[in-house]
């Protein structure tokens, strides 16, 4: 798949740099040195769960979670809403329900989307080979970016097990993804776990964990990479996600080339507080806006959406 084909792609010398940040004076050094976060406003925020941001390459949609009223599952379910806006920087416009085949009368969470704006990959517990109660994970297809998406399709087994598949992120070439997974009750303890194939007409094959110093103790989940696939936004904590009151944190691990090992977790402190949950990162092509859902003490219920971007 190649950004040209969508319009909505940026060039790969912009997305394969992180460029400086506006200062250096963040513990998390250049390039991590994000501006304050922001609390996103309503529409995008209410008083129901929202949760994994998932932003277009260009800046211009974003998908997240909403369990706000008249989800297809009735009270409690979680849809996938996306919002657009005109600019990068501009209001973010009225959620729309993506509607079915993506969001469904069942749990349908944390939304990415491939690079060239075509894919929309996602986890959900509609029935399937593997997915109940737990999530699988799924994708859905457009032709362009006026298109409905397409049917949904479970990734295979490869990736999804009965246990918990979550927060994925795809290579721009569609052949390389890393995702979060857990081998089920009774403490539901996520790890980052990576699966490849050679060709886009092949399935994924078996899920590997992350060596360390990923995955050590505590909760891993949340993986975005940006497109050189050589730096990674994660969640890392010791809590359980689904304990109430945790407090987790967004971290970045940088390594040298595919094959390479990953370097130590980074603090991103601009982002994160001693005191509030930070999770889930979804990333713009270009590093240089992060969101991702938390409670910094101004939520307008469970958990929000916050945005964050650096020069």
């Amino acid at each position: 798949m190649t950004s040209a084909s969508s319009g909505r792609g940026v060039e790969s010398e912009d997305v394969e740099q992180l460029v400086s940040a506006t200062s250096d004076t963040c513990a998390a050094g250049k390039p991590y040195c994000y501006n304050a976060p922001v609390h996103l406003s309503a529409p995008i925020n209410t008083p129901y769960f929202e949760g994994k941001p998932a932003l277009s390459a260009d800046g211009l949609e974003l998908y997240f979670v909403s369990a706000r009223p008249r989800a297809l599952g009735g009270d409690g379910d979680q849809d996938i809403y996306v919002s657009r806006r005109a600019t990068v920087g501009g209001d973010w416009g009225e959620p729309e329900r993506v509607p079915p085949p993506v969001s469904s009368p069942f749990f349908d969470i944390t939304p990415t989307i491939s690079l060239d704006g075509l894919a929309l990959y996602f986890a959900s517990n509609r029935p399937g080979p593997f997915s109940s109660p737990f999530p699988d994970l799924f994708v859905s297809r457009r032709a362009s970016v006026n298109d409905p998406w397409g049917e949904a399709v479970n990734l295979g087994p490869g990736v999804n097990t009965p246990a918990f598949e979550g927060s994925i992120s795809i290579s721009p070439d569609d052949r390389q993804m890393y995702y979060a997974g857990n081998f089920g009750p009774p403490d539901f303890v996520f790890h980052l776990f990576k699966s490849t194939r050679s060709t886009t007409d092949e399935p994924f094959g078996p899920g590997m964990m992350l060596g360390p110093p990923i995955n050590s103790t505590g909760q891993w989940f949340g993986p975005q990479l940006v497109p050189n696939q050589n730096v990674m936004f994660f969640t890392a904590g010791a809590d359980n996600p689904f304990s109430p009151g945790h407090l987790l944190n967004i971290y970045v691990s940088e390594r040298q080339g595919d094959g390479e090992t990953w370097g130590d977790p980074i603090y991103l402190d601009t982002i994160n507080c001693p005191t509030c949950d930070s999770e889930l990162p979804g990333i713009r092509a270009d590093g240089k806006e992060i969101c991702w859902i938390g409670d910094r003490g101004d939520s307008y219920g469970d958990a929000d959406i916050y945005c964050a971007t650096r020069d």
